[in-house]
């Protein structure tokens, strides 16, 4: 993996071979990728075509069972065995990482399909799945929705109540466990504030109004800014979103 930094100090991740050559097939669905996926799906990557080669495959030969075989050795779930051994040295992928792994599989040969490469398993891949409950309430015009993408390589769903919070009594064992002050103020306001580890690293001085009427005029209470930035030193990015608005459109004389 190659770290590019370009102009206006934006940092951007690639894939070189092993020749130090700009490897297109990996460059090309990374540039698609938004300001901090494009880091994690780097990683992901490197490793998957690390295993083509190990396995004598590539893009344009593996098939969809060949991806479920890659997802068992990284340590998912799966009937039957999946080939020589992998990753020997190295801990199975949790849960969140499986499917990481997985959603960066799919959009990265559905991204290879568009452009020709391999269309058996771009077609393998795009599936659906009936909604749920949950999708309906999400979605605007849920009540219509008659299906929804599913990715045949992602791991069965654990069912929690609440998959963002941490279990019982792990907040004090953690507070039990660290050594400073500032390992104190990272577990108790990732506790309380509901941030993500980027968000977290991110902040700034600016960035704090903990006091009421902050001169922002943006919120009366105490609050926090999250912000994207290209330039922190720890190089800890937020996850951005692409910016919408709502227009109306102006009445008409009939109206």
């Amino acid at each position: 993996m190659q770290e590019i930094v370009r102009a206006g100090g934006r940092v951007s991740y690639t894939v070189v071979d092993t020749d130090c050559s700009v490897m297109a097939e990996a460059d090309g669905f990374l540039r698609t990728c938004a300001a901090g996926t494009d880091r994690t799906y780097a990683y992901v990557l490197v490793d998957h075509l690390r295993w083509l080669r190990f396995a004598g495959l590539t893009v344009e030969s593996v098939s969809l069972e060949d991806l479920r075989h890659y997802m068992a050795a990284l340590g998912a779930d799966y009937p039957g065995p999946f080939g020589l051994p992998w990753r020997e040295n190295k801990r199975p992928y949790g849960h969140s990482a499986l499917k990481t792994a997985a959603a960066c599989l799919k959009g990265f040969y559905l991204h290879l399909g568009i452009r020709g490469v391999n269309p058996p398993l771009a077609e393998a891949l795009r599936v659906t799945r009936l909604p749920t409950r949950a999708d309906r309430r999400r979605a605007m015009l849920g009540h219509v929705l008659h299906s929804m993408p599913a990715n045949p390589l992602a791991p069965a769903e654990r069912v929690r109540r609440h998959p963002k919070m941490l279990p019982e009594g792990a907040r004090e064992v953690l507070l039990g466990a660290v050594s400073c002050a500032r390992d104190r103020m990272v577990v108790t306001w990732l506790a309380d504030g509901g941030f993500r580890v980027g968000e977290l690293c991110g902040l700034r001085l600016v960035d704090l109004h903990l006091r009421e009427q902050a001169a922002c005029g943006q919120c009366r209470g105490p609050h926090v800014h999250i912000c994207h930035r290209e330039d922190n030193a720890n190089r800890a990015r937020v996850k951005t979103k692409t910016p919408w608005t709502c227009e109306i459109p102006p009445r008409c004389g009939v109206c």
